[in-house]
Formats: structure tokens, sequence, C-alpha cells
């Protein structure tokens, strides 16, 4: 969902945007980067699963669970934020671009599930194929966002955090879901 691979192997982690913040070693770097982002994906999965529109009676019910389910992820993502940036910078190769494109990539998606949210209280309820067509439009524009946060990475490699990505256990774990 997240495109977590590709961000393992463009940069193999991620973290903070600021020049003062302190540099740490590549392993530890993964180990803080791929502890975010495992819970992070499981929470948006298991989020994602819980919305069962399925389950959903009318349009203004449906309105009301997508509100709920992208204020709650924007709150995942947010938090997410703050702990790539308490990660630090690597200190390897290109560690200051690296940390400030994982942070910025997340703070973009914070940004879109907010926005998202903020129009899905505009979505139509009187027909419920007007919400169903509305609602599967912001949809797709909140996946799209969460895939760019792979995508947006991909230009930015290091080695030496591949090699320490593929070393960490939570790292691995992410690799392998």
């Amino acid at each position: 969902m997240l495109a977590i691979g590709v961000m393992l192997a463009g940069c193999g982690s991620s973290s903070s945007s600021s020049s003062s913040s302190s540099k740490v070693s590549a392993a530890d770097y993964v180990k803080s980067v791929c502890s975010v982002i495992g819970p992070f994906e499981k929470s948006v999965q298991n989020r994602s699963n819980q919305l069962n529109l399925a389950s959903i009676k009318s349009a203004a019910e449906g309105k009301t669970a997508l509100q709920n389910f992208l204020n709650e992820v924007a709150s995942d993502t947010s938090h997410a934020v703050t702990q790539l940036k308490a990660a630090g910078v690597p200190d390897v190769s290109n560690g200051e671009q690296i940390s400030t494109g994982i942070v910025n990539a997340f703070t973009q998606v914070k940004g879109d599930l907010t926005s998202a949210a903020s129009r899905a209280r505009s979505l139509p309820t009187a027909s419920p194929q007007a919400f169903k067509t509305a609602a599967a439009a912001l949809g797709s524009g909140v996946q799209t966002s969460m895939n760019n946060i792979g995508t947006s990475l991909g230009g930015l490699k290091s080695p030496t955090l591949e090699a320490a990505a593929a070393k960490e256990p939570a790292c691995k774990a992410l690799a392998s879901s």
C-alpha cells in the first residue's frame, strides 16, 4: 500500500528534516524508521479493513464513516511524521536529503488526507449513487497519495542504508508484508 519496498530499496529508511537533528548510525536510523512505518502501515490497513462500506445503510452513514476514517488516518500520519523527525539524520552520504525526503513525503500525505477529510464533509447524501461516485473519486485520490510515498523517494539512494535495512528485523518484516 505504501510502496514500502520502494522506500527500503531507495534509501533504506527515513528521518528528520532539520539540519539541527542529530546524526545517527545507519543501523539506528533504519531501525527507527522501520519501527515507525510498520505500525503505521498496519494501522492504515486495519482502519481500511474496518471501513466496511457494504454494511453502511445510507449515504449519510457512509459520509460519516469516511470522514472518521480519513481523520483517523491523518492523525496516524501526523504521529508518524513526529516519530520520523525524531529518528535523526542518518550519518551517510545524502543523509539529510534522505531524511528530509521521507519526512516531506509523509507530511504531504498528511496534508492530502486532511484535505480529503474536509472534502468528505461535502459529499452528496441525497442520492446513494451520487455519494458512491463522489466517494470513489475521493478514495482514488487518497490511494494515489499513499502510493506516492514510495514513488517520491525513488531517486534517493544509499547503499549503506539499504545494507542496514537488509539486516534489521523491523525492516525485514516490512519487506515481507
